[in-house]
């Protein structure tokens, strides 16, 4: 089922006054297929987005959309949330943009989008793009980022300071460990509705690196986090790489209360498989797989 599909259907269980999260990709940066692979799975047809969560807040008289991360598939997704987003005033067949956007960090999957933004593209005016004071200067000052976001209202966010999206949503950037060429550092989003708490998570070194771990999912719901590798089997023979693998998140995780979701795939990875091991392993503990059209009530 494509992601149009799975946002038809969910805008059918939603189109009265409520708030949530919607997964509009699952994916490593490179999606699927994979540029330049030849796997069973990069060949076989189906199609992976970039790992991408949008809040949608229908509660008010204007809906906002606020999209977590701009990925190289950012048309894709955007385009199934037309009717929320609401018909453009100026340019006709057109809709608009989304509230704002938050960055994560300045990896590939998580910025590649911002271009699609400029004028070539959706030609938006004023978009607010929350990101680290770093990473906006990264993307104001190199000359080849610097034209391409001159309509984006770039703003700074400060870590672990809540972000108000409404009287009662917020949204906190938190630092985790993760590898930092450019020295942008990079954040997961912890965001707090009326009823639930979500945390995204796309990409962390590990969770022992991470000395807050305990204390910020002490006050989570819900955990959307990094399964880009199931085993070091993927790798072959590569150096281990800037990631947990999932045994190693459900062995961190165990015991805890809440709802544990894989995402951020790497194209490798036999949790894509529905009927694998991997997936009986992974569902046989409660904890679930990231897919679009997937939504969590926060209200």
């Amino acid at each position: 089922m494509g992601l149009r599909v799975q946002v038809d259907n969910l805008m059918e269980h939603h189109s009265q006054k409520s708030l949530f999260a919607v997964v509009l990709g699952e994916m490593q940066d490179g999606g699927l297929p994979h540029i330049g692979c030849r796997c069973p799975r990069c060949v076989s047809g189906r199609v992976g987005y970039a790992a991408c969560l949008a809040i949608v807040d229908v509660r008010g008289a204007e809906t906002a959309v606020y999209l977590l991360d701009a990925t190289p598939d950012i048309k894709y997704q955007l385009n199934p949330l037309a009717e929320w987003l609401g018909p453009h005033p100026q340019r006709p067949n057109r809709f608009n943009p989304p509230t704002a956007v938050f960055l994560t960090h300045a990896h590939m999957g998580h910025i590649g989008g911002l271009p699609q933004l400029g004028p070539e593209a959706m030609a938006v005016d004023g978009l607010p793009v929350y990101a680290s004071a770093e990473l906006v200067a990264l993307l104001q000052e190199t000359r080849l980022w610097s034209p391409m976001v001159q309509g984006l209202a770039l703003r700074l966010f400060s870590p672990n300071q809540p972000i108000p999206l409404a009287p009662d949503l917020t949204l906190t950037p938190i630092p985790v460990p993760h590898r930092d060429e450019l020295g942008t550092g990079t954040f997961a989003f912890l965001i707090n509705g009326p009823g639930k708490s979500l945390l995204y998570l796309p990409d962390i070194d590990s969770w022992q690196a991470w000395d807050a771990a305990h204390s910020v999912l002490q006050t989570v719901d819900v955990a959307l986090v990094d399964g880009s590798f199931y085993s070091l089997a993927e790798l072959n023979g590569r150096p281990p790489v800037a990631h947990p693998l999932i045994s190693d998140t459900l062995a961190f995780f165990a015991g805890w209360p809440g709802e544990l979701v894989f995402t951020h795939f790497n194209h490798t990875n036999p949790a894509l498989e529905p009927n694998s091991g991997a997936v009986a392993t992974i569902q046989q503990v409660g904890a679930k797989l990231a897919h679009p059209g997937m939504r969590f009530l926060l209200d």
